[in-house]
């Protein structure tokens, strides 16, 4: 904890010399080693905090290279996303850098998705999910959801692992169905959410005083914050990749509005925790904003969310403007 108290704080200073962090991160490396075979919880744990420290040091596009051997550890444990107590929730800590380490790669996550919960199948895992009834388990039950998410747009080949895995891409009739399937299970949890994961307040961007770029959307705690930005990102990815033949009895919102709800989000609910969930998300909106106004005001929470916590934001920044280009201006 000190070596990435230390990593945190020289990032937000700004300081060059990270002679204390790497002091503090050699010595944890050397009191660990020789602890890993015993595959204890305080072992995995720590192997978790240090992981997080290397995804604060290294380019984020290394980052699963970093995460391998604690997916190794996790598994090798039998520890699953509903197993209870302290290995849940450091589970669910390693589950959050997982799906981002897909995201940005676009790969399957480490652990495979089949083994997050224990049902195997898609159904099993969410009817396992369900049963946990508290605000914590409804946020990690949409983080599993994403994760299926990543997981069928590698399979279908969307991404880019069909060449690396070709025995595992559906068919189009496949893929039709478990999209379907998904899409139901995600717009589900959207519906059937509980009154602690709802906004306390909603204000569109055109009533607020000035008139802002993007609504304010505020939620009352860390689980409907990450939780309801991770819906937006799951369904924004469906929708962008829902197969053309298929049409839908009910109309789902457009790609477009749940686009400026992950970023209004993130606007609105300076969360640390949550922000250090939410670059990710951020880019995925962000890649469908064609106006400067939104331009800018995603570039500035970038800005201020590696200023406040010293997690690397600017690479992201630097890809949406590439990808903006002349609309920028």
């Amino acid at each position: 904890m000190l070596a990435l108290s230390a990593r945190q704080i020289e990032l937000k200073e700004h300081k060059l010399e990270l002679a204390t962090s790497l002091a503090l991160y050699q010595h944890a490396i050397h009191l660990l080693s020789p602890a890993l075979a015993q595959r204890t919880t305080v072992v995995l744990a720590s192997s978790v905090v240090l992981c997080v420290l290397e995804m604060l040091s290294c380019s984020p596009k290394a980052w699963r290279r970093h995460l391998d051997g604690c997916a190794a550890l996790i598994q090798a444990l039998g520890i699953t996303g509903i197993c209870g107590g302290a290995e849940q929730a450091i589970f669910w800590c390693f589950a959050r850098m997982d799906v981002c380490g897909g995201l940005i790669s676009p790969e399957q996550t480490l652990i495979p998705m089949s083994k997050w919960i224990g049902g195997g199948a898609l159904a099993e895992d969410v009817r396992l999910l369900q049963a946990k009834d508290n605000c914590d388990t409804k946020a990690n039950h949409i983080e599993y959801l994403l994760g299926r998410v990543v997981e069928l747009l590698c399979r279908f080949g969307r991404w880019e692992q069909r060449h690396q895995y070709p025995n595992l891409v559906y068919t189009h009739k496949q893929y039709v169905s478990h999209w379907l399937e998904l899409f139901d299970h995600i717009e589900t949890w959207h519906r059937n959410r509980p009154q602690e994961l709802k906004p306390i307040l909603v204000i569109p961007a055109e009533h607020s005083d000035p008139p802002s770029t993007f609504p304010t959307v505020m939620y009352p705690n860390c689980p409907a914050i990450s939780g309801n930005q991770l819906y937006h990102t799951a369904a924004l990815l469906m929708l962008k990749h829902k197969p053309a033949s298929l049409h839908l009895s009910a109309k789902p919102r457009s790609m477009l509005w749940h686009a400026r709800q992950v970023c209004a989000i993130s606007m609105s609910n300076s969360n640390h925790a949550c922000w250090s969930n939410a670059t990710q998300p951020i880019w995925i909106a962000g890649q469908l904003m064609s106006h400067a106004s939104e331009h800018r005001a995603i570039l500035e929470l970038y800005e201020r969310m590696e200023g406040e916590m010293g997690w690397a934001t600017k690479w992201r920044a630097k890809d949406l403007l590439d990808h903006w280009g002349d609309l920028q201006s």
